[in-house]
């Protein structure tokens, strides 16, 4: 671990050191011409200051096969002073390219611990009282950048409340197409909500680059091919919110999955007695114990995973599972949101035997 005090930590943390570049997609996938016009370029450079490069690919999973395959040339005989690290959910084929995968040294990163959650929780918000950290670690379920939002953004907290309504709404036949619906439709307003800030400060920082606003014969002559870069930067802030709004819906759906997931802990009497049972979130930190029972992911949903385990056997909950996953996957489609909730709430209704008790 680096000291976190000379400069190399110092512009590491900030994201700012010249020899480590961190690719994060803004659209629904990894392009080709990404591979080929920047990160190959940028790999087979020297370092400058450190003793060698490295280059980190968040969501390397969204590598598709033409990327995949531009970027095997570099992974095979990689330079002798870049460090590749992509970061993939497994080294399942599904998650991952099974030719990169093959040449690639295998880290497995597990899930924080929540008791880690917490303790980071604390060190960076001290006016955070103990329950509200524990109860934002549990609730993310070892999701670090979650838990963060969950303690400064109230927004968050609601909208998390929103996709565990759903899972109430499908026992409601007035109410559960309706739910399903919303949850869809509100899906761009949130993304709009969350990325307003940071795309109105990117536009303001390229105005001013490129002196919009500024008077003169050499200014207005600048600025007649600013149109098409602006244009460019709009292109790609909807690329991002496109991508943005798919991945709000998969953490709904993971939300959904996690309510599910404690009915059947309910169901199976593997609760923790003591823990989020009496209510006493510090106790209940702990994820697994040596007598096998779990803590609750929604400790404050008690009472819907109650009477989920009540309504539904075991393998009625099972089926619910599967049918989260199944919608989870056709995210990647081009399958309207809305449609694909009316699919996971038609489902559900299905696994549940909604109408029928």
């Amino acid at each position: 671990p680096g000291c976190g005090e000379c400069e190399g930590c110092r512009t590491a943390l900030a994201g700012t050191h010249g020899d480590i570049k961190i690719v994060r997609p803004e659209g629904t996938i990894i392009s080709v011409a990404t591979v080929r016009d920047e990160l190959r370029p940028w790999a087979y450079k020297m370092p400058t200051t450190a003793d060698c490069r490295v280059l980190i690919i968040e969501d390397a999973d969204r590598l598709n096969e033409s990327a995949s395959n531009a970027l095997l040339k570099v992974v095979e005989e990689p330079p002798l002073r870049t460090v590749i690290i992509m970061c993939a959910p497994t080294t399942n084929a599904e998650d991952f390219s099974v030719t990169l995968r093959s040449r690639c040294r295998h880290v497995y990163v597990p899930t924080p611990h929540i008791d880690d959650v917490t303790n980071l929780l604390r060190a960076e918000r001290p006016e955070l009282t103990d329950e509200q950290a524990v109860w934002a670690a549990m609730v993310s379920n070892g999701h670090i950048g979650r838990a963060r939002g969950f303690v400064s953004d109230e927004g968050s907290r609601a909208w998390r409340g929103k996709a565990l309504d759903f899972v109430e709404a499908v026992f409601d036949p007035a109410k559960s197409y309706l739910a399903a619906r919303e949850l869809a439709n509100e899906v761009a307003g949130e993304v709009k909500r969350r990325m307003e800030p940071l795309e109105a400060e990117e536009l303001e920082n390229l105005e001013r680059s490129l002196g919009v606003g500024a008077s003169g014969k050499g200014a207005q002559a600048a600025l007649r091919g600013s149109k098409g870069v602006i244009k460019d930067l709009e292109d790609n802030q909807k690329r991002r919110r496109r991508r943005a709004e798919s991945d709000l819906i998969d953490l709904s759906l993971t939300d959904i999955m996690g309510l599910y997931r404690d009915a059947l802990v309910l169901a199976f009497g593997a609760e923790r007695a003591g823990g989020t049972a009496s209510g006493d979130l510090s106790s209940a930190a702990d994820s697994e114990f040596g007598d096998g029972s779990v803590y609750l992911i929604n400790p404050d949903r008690r009472r819907t995973a109650t009477e989920l385990a009540r309504r539904l056997p075991p393998e009625a909950i099972l089926a619910s599972i599967d049918a989260v996953t199944e919608v989870r996957g056709m995210l990647v489609t081009a399958v309207k949101l809305t449609v694909l909730m009316d699919e996971l709430m038609a489902k559900l209704q299905i696994a549940g035997q909604a109408g029928r008790r």
